[in-house]
């Protein structure tokens, strides 16, 4: 541990509209790898350069009320990173947060 703090610590993750939450998106996705290939943003698209890490939280699935379906990537695209999120029971996805 060096004491100085990591580019995660020095500049927090933001949403990707400051506080008011996930944005909508549209995903081009590759079936042969199976992942997304580039997204739509704000008038942009975004090509994704990498896949850094790939997780699910599936979770209330004792209660249509409380189930939650998601798949979350952190790509790297156009030089930053960011979060996308497809939720599998509304069917969409959403861009969560901006990390860099």
């Amino acid at each position: 541990m060096t004491g100085r703090p990591t580019p995660e610590e020095q500049a927090p993750a933001q949403r990707p509209s400051g506080r008011h939450g996930p944005e909508p998106i549209g995903v081009t996705w590759d079936e042969r790898r199976r992942q997304p290939s580039s997204f739509g943003w704000r008038r942009r698209r975004w090509r994704v350069r990498r896949v850094l890490e790939r997780w699910v939280v599936e979770t209330g699935w004792w209660s249509e009320a409380t189930r939650v379906s998601r798949s979350y990537w952190r790509v790297e695209a156009e030089g930053r990173v960011l979060e996308l999120c497809y939720d599998r029971l509304a069917r969409r996805w959403t861009l969560e947060r901006i990390l860099s």
